[in-house]
């Protein structure tokens, strides 16, 4: 399984991408939107795991035009520091199919991997 991992902080990028490697999935991971939309555009990816607030293009905006334009089947799960309520929301409504608070818990991230992800051969 492929995991694109979207963040502009590069320790959290590195940190998180490690630990899914340990886990056995494959990981691309990208600083900011626009660098996930040309990933996307060349590479098959069974989940994307990205930031909201980021240059270029937030996290937000990559699911909204995710979902209209690209990839409607592809899960995404958000994570950010923000735990406003209209934040959450508004990425529930755009059709995320999680959403975790920063600092990521790698457990808590992988046991929701799991449920969205088919099991893996």
């Amino acid at each position: 399984m492929e995991i694109l991992l979207i963040d502009d902080d590069k320790i959290v990028r590195d940190a998180v991408s490690f630990s899914l490697r340990a886990e056995g999935y494959s990981v691309t991971t990208a600083g900011d939107g626009i660098e996930a939309l040309e990933i996307l555009q060349s590479k098959k990816i069974n989940l994307i795991i990205s930031d909201i607030l980021m240059p270029n293009l937030s996290g937000l905006g990559l699911l909204s035009i995710l979902k209209r334009f690209y990839f409607d089947k592809v899960p995404v799960i958000l994570i950010s520091a923000l735990d406003k309520g209209e934040v959450i929301l508004s990425a529930m409504g755009l059709g995320a199919s999680d959403y975790l608070f920063k600092p990521l818990n790698i457990n808590e991230l992988l046991q929701r991997i799991r449920k969205i992800l088919p099991a893996r051969s």
